[in-house]
């Protein structure tokens, strides 16, 4: 209702899937900014749930169907081509927000700390919830 208001217009929701099965790829080049997210989400050894945001990039020099995976404005990775694609016929540039888990961050045995990844929780081929 504010958004309206204020000249913002609502965000769309993805409609659920069967879980948070949606790969997300790239993001080995996100550690940072995941580990960022994680801690301010209170992670520690388990994963932890937030809200992404799916946004289609179309200036992407490297693959013209980009979609990439945002938590809190901040870049996490991308779909992969195959899905970017998928996603593209299905919704075509509209951007939607869906649940999402980033997971890993744990121990690991040597001492070393697991890498972190996404999984998203989004219909696939992707749907907006009805209003």
């Amino acid at each position: 209702m504010f958004g309206l208001l204020f000249g913002k217009a609502p965000v769309a929701e993805f409609a659920p899937g069967r879980g948070w099965t949606t790969e997300v790829v790239g993001e080995s080049q996100y550690q940072d900014e995941l580990r960022v997210l994680y801690r301010m989400h209170g992670g520690t050894e388990h994963d932890i749930k937030v809200i992404a945001s799916v946004v289609p990039e179309d200036d992407n020099r490297h693959d013209p169907n980009a979609v990439r995976v945002e938590i809190k404005k901040r870049v996490v990775g991308y779909l992969t081509r195959q899905m970017a694609a998928e996603y593209r016929a299905a919704v075509g540039t509209a951007s939607g927000r869906c649940s999402a888990k980033i997971v890993g961050g744990f121990a690991l045995d040597n001492g070393d700390t697991a890498h972190y990844g996404v999984k998203l929780n989004m219909s696939w081929p992707p749907k907006f919830k009805k209003r």
